[in-house]
């Protein structure tokens, strides 16, 4: 029987925010961030155990908010790191202590504050997963894309090559445990690239234009439309 985990990093703050509050926490819709990205992993088909990577000062205001908003969803947090990817490697170290060997074990990797990912590309991420190794959710661009070269000079790159990286992004824990043991390096922006780097193909799934990350304070309003929209359809 195989055993699927989620790894939700709830780290960042509310410094591009302009806000005291820590974005995850911050309201959308009557609730903090995180709530709803914990709900939707809750409210899928696939289940999969939650591992909530909090940074330890936010630890306490969280489960005072957990309390004020009677919210009951179980996870289980685990201490973050300096960075992402430390945060997620805390994650993983936790998920070896409860992963049986024999069972086919596999992770997901979610940014905390995206709110607004589907139960459709949770639960078929987790269930293409056990076809490829390595997956992540990504989005055509829709914008003409430029590379900067030297100087001044630019030059232009067919867009339907070029993919918007989303998360969740999914892998078979034997690939995501031996990537992780790698030294870190800034080069590391996601969990895909740090599994590239050990020499790994990434296949990648259709993202969701919805699915969007809570950045700046009119990522809110954006969001809030949007969640407003799906409840009407």
């Amino acid at each position: 029987m195989r055993k699927n985990y989620v790894i939700i990093v709830g780290g960042g703050s509310g410094t591009r925010m302009q806000s005291a509050i820590p974005k995850q926490f911050m309201l959308l819709n009557g609730l903090p961030v995180l709530m709803h990205t914990l709900t939707a992993f809750s409210q899928s088909n696939t289940k999969p155990t939650i591992i909530l990577v909090l940074n330890n000062r936010l630890k306490s205001e969280w489960e005072q908010l957990c309390i004020k908003y009677s919210f009951d969803v179980p996870h289980i947090i685990v201490e973050g790191g300096d960075t992402r990817f430390h945060s997620v490697q805390n994650g993983l170290n936790h998920i070896k202590q409860l992963s049986e060997p024999i069972k086919p074990t596999y992770i997901a990797v979610h940014d905390g504050v995206r709110p607004l990912v589907s139960k459709e590309i949770i639960d078929y991420g987790f269930q293409q997963i056990g076809l490829h190794r390595a997956l992540i959710t990504a989005v055509s661009s829709k914008d003409s894309v430029r590379i900067k070269e030297l100087g001044d000079t630019s030059r232009a790159v067919d867009r339907s090559t070029v993919f918007l990286v989303q998360t969740p992004q999914f892998f078979s824990a034997e690939i995501l445990f031996e990537a992780y043991e790698q030294t870190y390096s800034d080069t590391f922006t996601d969990d895909a690239s740090v599994v590239e780097k050990k020499g790994y193909p990434i296949q990648i799934l259709p993202g969701d234009t919805r699915n969007i990350k809570i950045t700046f304070s009119e990522d809110l309003l954006f969001a809030e439309v949007i969640m407003k929209s799906l409840a009407n359809d």
